[in-house]
């Protein structure tokens, strides 16, 4: 099996045009920022998921395991919904069936981790997203594949690549996200005001982390989002929301409270872009063909970064505005005044 790095990634998505595009060789500095993308972007998921983690007790990671009704209701919606929707605007947007694919990989990835993160701002159940995250990177090497599988038949022909699942990168998220999370779960069971801290510090390095992530793809692979059609823009913005509506929806009909239901919904939304590109990479051996399966999952992120910024901030304004409101709705107090009576008509008021 062959082996591709971060620079066969770079090449593949760099200057993505037609059938007939070349690779032209990527400048220096283009390396280097890209390099230096990679690190903070990894710096800043284990900082994230050492935050979260600090910001959960123990007892509620075993509240869920005990009844694991929201992360089964989760499951369903990662790995039944979010795969049925990506396939439905495929079809619904007639793309062509490498951008289809590039869809299919990105709706049948595991959560990634960030979906914490933008759980964490949105007051969702913190302990059930990191459950959620880590059930979806253990059953993606089975769900994964399965519903590629199923979908992906109505465009690949027979004789095409076969999609190879990329075992060790979904390890390796998994990975990511449980150790600095269990670290942070002790932190916190031994010393809270220090795990409030961290919280508040890994957050802030979060928001920082996603726009130097977002601000050098834009640099790095402008062209895609010059190039794409604005029948990918749709599906790309359409994915994320569709996702969280329906999955919202569906643990509402299971009668959960809104915490969890926005909880589901959010990590039904949010999907692994690491793992869906290591599929990529690791199925399809022509550069030109990985460009354009690849022009989804780059078109994707960056969406649902933007997507989450406006949600977190109307939820945020939200919040404040009903917390004013319920100020306003406070009973006020009187003094009453007692005006001088007889020393009968005192006694007939003592109780």
């Amino acid at each position: 099996m062959e082996v591709f790095n971060a620079s066969e990634l770079e090449g593949s998505l760099y200057h993505v045009q037609d059938a007939n595009f070349t690779l032209p060789e990527r400048a220096q500095w283009e390396i280097i920022l890209d390099k230096i993308n990679t690190v903070t972007m990894v710096l800043n998921t284990i900082t994230l998921m050492l935050g979260m983690g600090a910001a959960i007790y123990l007892k509620e990671i075993l509240s869920h395991i005990k009844r694991p009704v929201g992360a089964a209701i989760g499951m369903l919606g990662q790995f039944i919904i979010l795969p049925a929707t990506g396939f439905g605007l495929s079809l619904m947007f007639s793309l062509n069936p490498y951008e289809a694919l590039g869809v299919l990989m990105i709706s049948c990835s595991p959560g990634g981790s960030f979906s914490n993160f933008f759980t964490y701002w949105c007051d969702g159940d913190l302990a059930l997203s990191v459950m959620m995250t880590t059930c979806s990177s253990i059953m993606a090497f089975g769900g994964m594949p399965f519903n590629l599988w199923l979908y992906s038949g109505h465009w690949l022909t027979e004789g095409d690549d076969t999609i190879v699942v990329p075992f060790r990168s979904i390890t390796t998220s998994l990975t990511f996200v449980m150790g600095p999370v269990i670290v942070g779960m002790f932190i916190r069971h031994f010393h809270e005001k220090t795990a409030s801290i961290i919280t508040k510090i890994a957050s802030i390095i979060g928001w920082i982390g996603c726009l130097v992530g977002s601000t050098c793809w834009l640099i790095l692979y402008w062209d895609i989002f010059v190039k794409a059609s604005i029948f990918i823009y749709a599906t790309a913005i359409l994915l994320p929301v569709t996702g969280f509506l329906l999955a919202y929806g569906f643990a509402k009909l299971l009668c959960q409270n809104h915490q969890v239901c926005r909880t589901i919904g959010i990590e039904t939304g949010s999907q692994n872009m690491p793992v869906a590109a290591s599929v990529i990479l690791l199925s399809f051996h022509d550069p030109r063909i990985r460009g354009k399966i690849l022009m989804f999952p780059t078109l994707y992120g960056v969406m649902l970064l933007s997507e989450v910024f406006v949600g977190i901030s109307a939820f945020q304004l939200y919040k404040r505005c009903c917390a004013r409101k319920q100020e306003h709705l406070l009973p006020m107090t009187y003094t009453a005044k007692i005006e001088p009576g007889t020393q009968a008509e005192k006694a007939s008021l003592t109780v």
